[in-house]
């Protein structure tokens, strides 16, 4: 592989934003992320983005499934934002084309902020500081919609340290990685195929060389472990009802930070990285029974051993940021 593709600088987060007024700057992601930690942006100010993904977790925050304001479980697990600027579709089911526009639908669902963007405006533009700030940034005398959304946006992406030992082995520091996790790496990008999915250096669904594309896949998913009971969220055919290729498929997220945010699927359903092994060992839904016909996974078992799940999941802790 190409070292040019793992130097901290390597990918540029302006590739993946709406528009040139949208480019990333240190400033705007300083101004997000002092947003992002204030409940200002709730309704009623008790919430802020931070409740939900918490920066210890790489931005999840340790539940199956997220709760809502009157705190009753909302439908899916909630994603990490680390490395979330390098996709193509936000949000598990792919609803938002980018960063922008997931903010946004965020902090006006009812069930999450419940928040009013209009209004908020009115609360930061009477804020001497912020106010002050998004003045500084976009020489503007009022705050707009897309500017808050943007400086959200710009936090978030902000958040792809590249700083893991697989990184720093792929620059040269040998002893970054142990013995086992070199053949965890290679058991993923050959027997276990995981890099079909989860390319690399991004370990996610966006697709190299360009870049250009971030794929989504029908796994087969259970609502647990267990792997006894098929999972029926519709994910993106929620909003393709017409087209059977996209029902039950969810898009590919990054594995860089994983070891920090079990429980893992869509549906929090899935308590630990040995748990998703052996879904995958057993060949997804159609390898445990479940009748997908649009599953995009191999339902042919991959016959790892014990000893190699365990070098696997070792590798995946080496994708761990510093």
């Amino acid at each position: 592989m190409h070292l040019l593709f793992f130097a901290i600088n390597a990918f540029n987060p302006d590739a993946f934003t709406p528009g040139k007024e949208y480019a990333y700057s240190e400033e705007k992601a300083a101004l997000g992320k002092k947003l992002f930690n204030d409940k200002i942006l709730s309704n009623n100010n008790t919430r802020s983005c931070a409740t939900c993904h918490i920066p210890e977790k790489a931005f999840t925050d340790g539940l199956p499934k997220s709760m809502s304001l009157e705190n009753s479980e909302l439908s899916r697990n909630a994603p990490s934002l680390n490395y979330a600027g390098f996709q193509h579709g936000q949000f598990w089911d792919m609803r938002k084309d980018d960063l922008e526009g997931q903010s946004s639908d965020v902090i006006s669902n009812k069930e999450e902020m419940h928040g009013d963007l209009n209004l908020i405006l009115v609360k930061i533009n009477q804020h001497k500081e912020y106010q002050s700030a998004f003045e500084k940034i976009y020489h503007s005398p009022k705050t707009e919609v897309w500017q808050l959304q943007n400086v959200l946006a710009s936090y978030i992406r902000s958040l792809a340290g590249f700083n893991s030992d697989f990184d720093h082995y792929m620059r040269g520091n040998k002893s970054a990685m142990n013995e086992s996790q070199k053949r965890g790496f290679n058991l993923f990008v050959g027997k276990a195929q995981c890099a079909i999915c989860h390319f690399v250096p991004l370990f996610n669904g966006t697709v190299p060389p360009v870049f250009k594309k971030t794929e989504q896949e029908v796994l087969g998913v259970a609502v647990n472990g267990e792997n006894k009971t098929f999972d029926e969220d519709p994910g993106r055919g929620k909003f393709h009802e017409t087209v059977a290729s996209l029902q039950h498929s969810f898009k590919t997220p990054t594995l860089r930070n994983i070891n920090k945010t079990a429980p893992y699927m869509h549906n929090g359903g899935y308590k630990t990285l040995r748990e998703v092994m052996d879904f995958y060992n057993k060949g997804g839904g159609k390898g445990i029974g479940f009748t997908i016909e649009n599953q995009t996974l191999s339902d042919t078992p991959l016959q790892l051993t014990n000893q190699e799940i365990d070098d696997i999941i070792e590798f995946m802790k080496a994708l761990d940021d510093r």
